[in-house]
């Protein structure tokens, strides 16, 4: 049976993997790996069951990380992108295949230049399995591929939520990772090359499908741009962006945090300490929880627009992935920590490539959006013809 290692296996999207693996990979084993044992094996616990264990790591130390993973069929890696490179280094001294749940651009590139070193060994690192990136990657090979030519790609992110959580800030995801796309240069492709343009550039009001609506939507930077222009390069792409659209609520509040500088990575002195803003409002921001009893209603659309031509004419072709609350986790945790069991396994199981690679070119898309629709998420499609 397969064995699998969730690095940050307790945390708000590896919890959901391992969840998703114990429910779906029958027989296989389980370990929750992290630098807080303590709480991997209060949720080991939770499973009541042999086949999920818990171990503890600090995966900066590559050669302990190594010794971990030896014998594994998969390492999926959902601690900070930041790590990305340490466990993918473990990995290959382990020979161990690898998933993750991306890099946010720049790192990306960096993990990209391993190809060789996971070619050689003869395994595979998927990079950004989440839902986005991940299932946007997807999405996108599979709206190209029905066309002859790609010359647009715009991406887009929305996400209506209906929770009364009785708390006043809710951190949907990494808070280290909001600050980044709140404040880091987000790439675009324009003409053929790759840029970095202003954060918050590119404000638009972007129209998703029912229930979410209009939402005031800006460029973030995100690891889909990373790797889409290289997958569309021969279809002739010329422009492609990312764009995402919050809840004002949300928005209002990161700004505001970013504005009195909470954000910033600079070491300050308080006292007779030395300190970093962001650590200090990252650990304050993650204390307060909702209490179990909230209900969660919330919905994300992730769309996906790729202009072009088909059979000599233009055309739009639009692909929807829409998901709803399950088990009363946030449609976003639900979509994010999803993938990444479902491409593991997809791994496990024989996935026919080799080296680093992102999921546009390892993961076949019809097999991968019936296993998403399993779990309640849907991809579907929406194809026009104009003259212009």
């Amino acid at each position: 049976m397969a064995r699998y290692v969730v690095l940050g296996g307790y945390g708000g999207m590896g919890s959901v993997c391992v969840k998703d693996l114990f429910e779906t990979a029958k027989g296989a084993t389980i370990v929750i790996a992290g630098r807080d044992l303590k709480k991997a094996k209060a949720y080991a616990s939770t499973f009541r069951s042999r086949r999920v264990k818990a171990a503890d790591v600090d995966v900066t130390n590559v050669r302990a990380t190594a010794r971990l993973l030896k014998g594994a069929d998969v390492c999926i890696n959902a601690v900070q992108y930041y790590y990305n490179l340490d466990v993918m280094r473990a990995c290959l001294k382990a020979r161990v295949n690898y998933v993750d749940l991306g890099g946010l651009y720049h790192v990306t590139l960096k993990q990209l230049k391993l190809n060789a070193a996971f070619a050689k060994i003869g395994k595979v690192a998927v990079l950004g399995c989440g839902s986005t990136p991940g299932i946007t990657n997807v999405m996108a090979a599979y709206g190209g591929a029905l066309m002859e030519r790609v010359h647009r790609v715009h991406i887009r992110f929305g996400d209506k939520d209906y929770t009364n959580w009785g708390v006043p800030f809710v951190v949907p995801y990494s808070m280290d990772t909001v600050f980044d796309e709140f404040t880091m240069k987000p790439a675009i492709f324009m003409n053929g090359k790759h840029r970095l343009v202003s954060p918050r550039s590119g404000e638009s009001d972007e129209n998703f499908p029912s229930p979410v609506g209009k939402l005031r939507s800006f460029r973030i930077l995100h690891s889909e741009l990373a790797t889409l222009p290289a997958h569309f390069k021969r279809k002739g792409i010329r422009d492609m962006d990312f764009k995402a659209g919050f809840p004002q609520d949300f928005v209002d509040k990161v700004d505001f945090l970013v504005d009195l500088g909470f954000a910033s990575i600079e070491q300050v002195v308080v006292g007779s300490k030395s300190v970093r803003l962001r650590d200090v409002i990252v650990a304050v921001l993650n204390k307060p929880k909702p209490s179990p009893r909230v209900r969660v209603m919330d919905v994300e659309m992730l769309v996906v627009e790729l202009v072009g031509k088909s059979n000599g004419k233009n055309v739009t072709v639009r692909v929807f992935c829409k998901a709803i609350t399950h088990d009363n986790i946030s449609a976003g945790t639900w979509d994010t920590g999803t993938p990444p069991s479902i491409i593991a396994q997809m791994v496990a199981r024989g996935l026919r490539v080799r080296g680093v690679m992102a999921p546009e070119t390892a993961v076949p898309s019809k097999p991968f959006f019936k296993e998403l629709k399993k779990r309640g998420i849907h991809v579907y499609t929406e194809v026009r013809k104009h003259d212009v």
